[in-house]
């Protein structure tokens, strides 16, 4: 039975390798604000997975991490299934939890330097990809306040 079991992983691993894989890109597309406690800030966050493979991609769900100004702002999960098509990009809603007073240190300091950016980064990883396992992801980025 062992040597059944290594004949079929070493057959996969010969198989995958001959695969050109490159990861995918997640980025943020937007942020929605939501409901609002005296301890919690609830937002919508809409992330952009691009796919530049050849096959589609398919996870089980993700878990990730958001920075805002290199402080470590939420922390979010998501059991939502994604499929990305080859060659395409996809866009996943999922929910994001921050502590009010976070929050309010963000804003604060966009307030006192209304022409600044803030810069943000995403870190996680898509769950299950393709039934192989986890894969990381990272993106960084800056948001400016309209005007």
């Amino acid at each position: 039975m062992k040597t059944l079991k290594l004949l079929l992983l070493s057959l996969l691993l010969t198989a995958c390798s001959t695969l050109s894989w490159q990861k995918p890109q997640v980025s943020i597309a937007d942020i929605e604000p939501g409901k609002s406690t005296l301890f919690e800030q609830t937002f919508t966050l809409t992330l952009r997975l691009q796919n530049p493979n050849n096959y589609a991609l398919s996870a089980k769900g993700l878990v990730f991490d958001v920075a805002v100004g290199g402080e470590k702002l939420a922390r979010g999960v998501s059991p939502q299934a994604i499929q990305v098509a080859a060659l395409s990009e996809s866009l996943v809603k999922v929910e994001l939890h921050t502590s009010t007073r976070h929050w309010l240190k963000q804003v604060g300091r966009l307030l006192e330097h209304p022409d600044s950016t803030l810069d943000y980064e995403i870190n996680g990883q898509l769950q299950d990809i393709n039934g192989l396992g986890t894969l990381p992801f990272s993106s960084k980025g800056e948001w400016s306040r309209p005007h």
